[in-house]
């Protein structure tokens, strides 16, 4: 037998507690805890995810710019109605007053006009044109304050007035295209905070089947200390083994109250995403469970080229982008300022779309490997807890009936002089609570790889 393992052992549970110590002290004081069934919030995941979205404060802020975006929209069409009609109120003017003017003109002409007719019909051409000139001013000096928003948004230094057309047809694309925008990232907001509610909400699964997982293992540990103790007061066993299973109840419990630790900020961190009393007691009925996803990435990485905002709001920006520099280009020649900074700004943003393209291509296909990876490892865990469940009651029978061969449990922690011994029962207890650990790990791992994949391509 390996002494110096024993010696480390048994020092450790001399260390730790007297032999009449509750082991589970812990667990028991947690059975204790007062639970009122009223004051649960039993939640599944859908019921998470409508609570998270309903209280949370970024999406509350996305739905007042919601709200200013459709009101920017309606302002900019109505500007566009009210810029038309002045334009049509101008060209009345013109076509009512030209003639008038004409008339008055031909009057003055006429050499023989008494000279009081003269003054009176100077008086009223006046007048006429000042009325003109003035409207058209205040129209031409809209017309400028429309550009200068227009150049603001677009970020462009140069100062250029574009045609009444051309400005009221830039002015409601760019606050359509915006409110488009916006209502996009409000839906991916959405999704944002449900796959990070459904994050949280799968950690607390986790954290709780850890948990139980220790309380188990406790419970096991926690046997077999008995186990051991019976039989060295029946004299058949040595102390050593009460020693050694005292020591292993001691760490289980730590492991344990470790794990009620884990589960409680874990479920600190769904309640503050949900934005809910974080004193509210909550129950998941959620099973931890998974739905094998069939993921194709060509289907994949196209709806995530037509969905993902960072491509859309791209795409948005080009076209404004596009449209001013044909309208900027159809009223000013290629040497201009205004036209090669139109230019620029226009070909930067076909730049962008192409960038934003790879980043989301880039980000699909990480997911998709994520995906098929964690599905693999799913497979892999298949039976592992229920042979590890099996090599464990094999060496709790072997050291009952005292047999001493070796196993591939003792081998493999290198431990071939303990066959039989409480050694090899302790091995094979941190072995399985081990593997159970790992296969919940997993099981987490592809949950989240699925739903952050399925996110990415825009299916939520």
């Amino acid at each position: 037998m390996n002494k110096k393992i024993i010696s480390v052992a048994i020092s450790a549970a001399l260390a730790l507690t007297p032999v009449s110590t509750a082991f589970n002290a812990y667990a028991q004081d947690v059975k204790q805890e007062v639970n009122k069934n009223e004051e649960n919030l039993n939640l599944t995941l859908d019921d998470a995810i409508k609570i998270a979205t309903e209280n949370n404060y970024i999406l509350k802020g996305l739905e007042v710019e919601l709200r200013s975006t459709d009101l920017s929209l309606d302002r900019a069409k109505h500007n566009e109605r009210k810029i038309k009609k002045g334009q049509d109120k101008l060209d009345d003017a013109r076509e009512y007053y030209g003639p008038i003017l004409d008339k008055i003109n031909g009057a003055l002409s006429n050499p023989s006009l008494p000279e009081e007719k003269r003054k009176e019909l100077e008086g009223q051409k006046q007048q006429i044109e000042e009325g003109l000139k003035n409207g058209e001013g205040s129209f031409d000096l809209a017309i400028e304050d429309a550009n200068s928003v227009i150049a603001n948004k677009l970020n462009i230094d140069v100062d250029r007035v574009l045609a009444v057309n051309s400005t009221t047809e830039l002015m409601t694309t760019m606050a359509d295209l915006q409110n488009e925008v916006t209502k996009d990232g409000y839906l991916i907001a959405q999704k944002q905070i449900a796959l990070l509610t459904r994050q949280k909400y799968y950690e607390v699964i986790k954290a709780e089947k850890i948990e139980e997982l220790k309380k188990i293992a406790l419970e096991r540990a926690t046997a077999q200390y008995n186990m051991a103790k019976d039989a060295y007061d029946a004299g058949m066993k040595a102390k050593d083994d009460v020693l050694l299973s005292q020591a292993q109840v001691n760490l289980m419990n730590v492991d344990y109250r470790k794990a009620c630790m884990n589960r409680k900020n874990a479920e600190i961190e769904l309640k503050k995403v949900m934005n809910v009393d974080l004193n509210k007691n909550i129950n998941l009925v959620q099973d931890f469970t998974t739905t094998k996803l069939e993921a194709n990435l060509e289907e994949g990485l196209k709806q995530g080229s037509e969905k993902r905002i960072e491509i859309r709001k791209a795409q948005a920006q080009y076209l404004v982008d596009k449209l001013n520099f044909e309208l900027t280009s159809s009223q000013y020649p290629s040497n201009t300022y205004q036209y090669k900074e139109a230019k620029i700004k226009m070909e930067k943003s076909k730049v962008n779309i192409d960038s934003a393209a790879q980043e989301v291509e880039a980000s699909i296909i990480q997911s998709y490997e994520a995906v098929e990876a964690t599905a693999d490892m799913l497979a892999y865990t298949e039976g592992v807890v229920e042979n590890a469940k099996e090599s464990l009651e094999i060496a709790e029978y072997r050291y009952k009936e005292g047999y001493g061969f070796e196993t591939s449990v003792i081998k493999s922690a290198d431990l071939q002089d303990v066959a039989g011994t409480m050694v090899e029962v302790i091995a094979a207890q941190e072995r399985l609570a081990d593997i159970e650990e790992k296969v919940i790990e997993v099981i987490f791992s592809y949950n989240l790889a699925r739903d952050k994949y399925l996110n990415d391509i825009g299916s939520y």
